[in-house]
């Protein structure tokens, strides 16, 4: 028995003042974030979708909202597990994140209370086992963020986890994201949603 996860990001989000929100309140998503969500919410809404999951914070539940939009009877669950990685970094200007090639995970980091890949794959992947086995046979969404869905993805094509990896021209844009296809347990295969 096939189980389908749809695993997105969410949209575009307005930040005038171009800072690493991280885990911050208050950052929405902007115009262009609301018309992405909902050409990810048309496209899904072919699907048979059971169950729809999202990070707890702003820009990811209003994407979910959206997407729920075109789903009749959908309600939102949200799981601390699926959200954005914890990092010393936040309120940084993006230029200055920009030139050290985006590595939320240096030392200093860690040594200040940040995630490591390591612990972001660890609470994905206890929220994917616990979600294949209460969905099996099902298709859900499943709206979480950049770095988680990159870890995720390498983990199920059974790859390494690194840097270099997770930031790689195939990183996750906005709005978009892969379909993870699970028989039983077993990650069977990952694609890119192409819509």
């Amino acid at each position: 028995m096939k189980t389908t996860i749809y695993l997105v990001r969410h949209g575009d989000v307005h930040n005038p003042q171009r800072i690493l929100y991280e885990r911050l309140p208050g950052f929405r998503l902007s115009d262009l974030g609301r018309e992405q969500a909902h050409t990810l919410g048309k496209f899904l809404s072919s699907k048979a979708i059971r169950a729809l999951y999202a990070s707890p914070l702003e820009r990811t539940a209003e994407t979910a909202g959206i997407i729920a939009s075109y789903h009749h009877a959908l309600d939102i669950t949200l799981d601390e597990r699926i959200i954005e990685i914890l990092t010393p970094a936040r309120g940084r200007s993006m230029e200055d994140l920009a030139r050290e090639g985006w590595n939320f995970y240096k030392k200093e980091h860690i040594a200040q209370g940040g995630e490591r890949l390591s612990d972001v794959w660890r609470r994905m992947q206890h929220f994917l086992k616990e979600t294949v086995k209460k969905h099996e046979g099902q298709e859900i969404i499943v709206v979480s963020h950049g770095d988680p869905i990159m870890v995720s993805q390498l983990k199920h094509q059974s790859k390494k986890l690194s840097m270099r990896a997770i930031r790689g021209e195939d990183y996750v844009q906005t709005a978009r994201g892969f379909a993870l296809v699970f028989e039983e347990y077993r990650p069977l295969e990952v694609s890119a949603l192409d819509f």
